[in-house]
């Protein structure tokens, strides 16, 4: 029996099975009105993102898709965040922003990628 869920990602429909950790947030540029008067009175609403940010390890073979070359040619993808247990997944299309690679001395190499997209809820 599960205690615990974990989140599938998947790009342009490829399960990322050497993903190791996944965040995502849901962000907002909401910005507060401050009057004389009344002090804060409220928020001016922004458009909402979604933020995703996963590391994924790298095999010999390399990596399962090609990030910094979708980043490059400014490659619009679609991305789904599966929650394994429940079935709950978040659908949403955006462009890859950041691609860092980490080696080290008795370390795995990584490679990890931020993303930026329509802000979609899961469901």
């Amino acid at each position: 029996m599960a205690l615990y869920d974990q989140i599938y990602i998947y790009i342009d429909q490829v399960c990322l099975v050497e993903n190791t950790t996944v965040e995502t947030s849901l962000e907002a540029d909401i910005q507060d009105v401050l009057t004389i008067n009344k002090g804060w009175s409220g928020i001016t609403p922004s458009p909402i993102t979604r933020t995703i940010t996963a590391s994924n390890v790298v095999p010999v073979s390399g990596v399962e898709v090609d990030f910094e070359k979708l980043m490059i040619d400014n490659t619009e993808v679609e991305i789904m965040l599966q929650e394994a247990s429940s079935g709950n997944s978040c659908v949403t299309r955006g462009y890859i922003t950041n691609v860092p690679r980490s080696a080290g001395v008795g370390a795995t190499t990584t490679i990890s990628f931020t993303f930026k997209g329509k802000g979609t809820a899961f469901a």
